[in-house]
């Protein structure tokens, strides 16, 4: 199977957000349909949401960039877990 060119694109788009040091996020779907990259996935901050678009515009000028990531805040654990 052969890659087109869009899903060439998207594999750059998630490599380039991996390695970005303002995003560093592994977890994030990319898809490219008609010249709009979807960006999707779960983020814990709005900086790394914002880092995750700017990397992507900055990638694909031409395209619009449309990001569907959500806000999950990570949260601290109250109490400690024991290991047994």
């Amino acid at each position: 199977m052969t890659l087109g060119r869009d899903e060439y694109l998207a594999e750059h788009v998630r490599d380039s957000l991996i390695h970005d040091p303002r995003v560093n996020e592994q977890d994030v779907l990319v898809r490219i349909k008609e010249r709009r990259v979807f960006l999707g996935g779960n983020v814990s901050t709005r900086e790394l949401r914002e880092a995750i678009s700017v990397v992507a515009r900055e990638l694909l000028p031409d395209y619009e960039i449309v990001n569907e990531t959500t806000l999950v805040p990570a949260v601290e654990p109250e109490d400690e877990e024991r290991v047994q």
